[in-house]
């Protein structure tokens, strides 16, 4: 069973003088990056790798991340992450190892909802229309495979059993 968590950052600030890769959180991002960290930590899941965006405002939000969790977690910072498609998203997890059976993916929207709508199948039609409905700054949805090999991933395989907001946090595992 793998378990892959897509991490939109933290709210930004609006900076006019900056190229958007360059702005930084917000106040309010960093305080949510740090009680997203905590609620992963809660969950007892501590991610074996974190994949994140190169922009600024998502490596801010992992920095968030990190005091929470506990163990020994490999992080690669990509370019290619700052945008992408879901297929490329499949690209990337294909190259990674079997021994790495959680991954945190911090990245961007509108990427992140359509990789999750992408990739959820067996699913609530609860949670579903909650990604539709919104995926804020911060928000973290966790999809699950019933498989041992991240190559195998592909499109409507996975399920979507929680999804969390710095405001709410629902589990779809107990539906």
């Amino acid at each position: 069973m793998l378990r892959l968590y897509f991490l939109r950052h933290g709210k930004a600030k609006t900076a006019a003088d900056l190229a958007d890769i360059d702005r930084p959180l917000s106040d309010q991002g960093r305080l949510d990056a740090v009680l997203m960290g905590r609620r992963l930590a809660n969950w007892n899941e501590v991610p074996s790798l974190i994949l994140c965006s190169a922009a600024q405002r998502a490596r801010e939000t992992l920095s968030g991340l990190i005091p929470s969790l506990k163990g020994n977690t490999l992080i690669e910072i990509e370019e290619r992450l700052y945008t992408f498609e879901p297929t490329e998203v499949l690209e990337r997890l294909a190259e990674i190892s079997e021994s790495n059976t959680a991954v945190l993916l911090v990245g961007h929207n509108p990427a992140l909802e359509i990789a999750t709508e992408y990739l959820a199948a067996d699913s609530s039609p609860n949670a579903i229309q909650q990604i539709n409905t919104n995926f804020p700054p911060c928000a973290l949805a966790a999809l699950e495979f019933n498989t041992n090999s991240w190559p195998a991933i592909g499109a409507k395989t996975g399920r979507l059993v929680r999804f969390s907001t710095p405001k709410e946090d629902w589990g779809y595992n107990q539906v």
